[in-house]
């Protein structure tokens, strides 16, 4: 359902919006359409996900509330990985599949950045296997289920059971 809907959306064209910032002293502007269509994306929870970029500086504050956190933000800022914050508390036992993420995605990026003006289809040969979320994935892998399936089986089950019987 949810992605029916957010196909919907992809469908739709981005609004060109005429802006007034101001009451006395009037600012007006009319948006650029690549900033809407960001911006659309972006109120998009299924396509894209929010993930941070550590600096070292990042890393010594968190250590004096969290060192564990800490650790693990280190790990990232190693790899030059950036992570969602779900991610981050798996991200020992998942740095191999980030790793490879991150060199697909890379790859993705420069193959799209060659095509051509109206061309928005990924090549045949271009493998995106490690990405996650991505459309009809059969496995939890980067979504805000992978944590709960992980830590709180029992939990889940629960909760699964409950919105079965209603």
């Amino acid at each position: 359902m949810a992605l029916a809907r957010s196909l919907r959306r992809c469908g739709e064209k981005a609004p060109e919006v005429f802006v007034q910032f101001g009451v006395e002293q009037q600012f007006r502007f009319i948006s650029h359409p690549g900033v809407m269509v960001v911006s659309k994306l972006l109120e998009m929870r299924e396509v894209s996900k929010m993930r941070a970029n550590f600096t070292q500086e990042n890393i010594e504050k968190m250590k004096s509330f969290d060192p564990d956190l800490a650790r693990k933000a280190q790990i990232s800022l190693d790899n030059k990985l950036p992570i969602n914050f779900q991610q981050l508390e798996l991200i020992e036992e998942q740095l191999p599949r980030l790793l490879e993420e991150k060199k697909q995605i890379e790859a993705a990026r420069s193959e799209t950045a060659k095509l051509g003006p109206g061309k928005y289809e990924l090549p045949k040969s271009l493998d995106i296997s490690a990405v996650r979320p991505q459309p009809g994935q059969k496995d939890a892998a980067g979504t805000v289920m992978e944590i709960a399936q992980i830590k709180y089986p029992e939990e889940l089950a629960k909760y699964t059971a409950t919105k079965l019987t209603k």
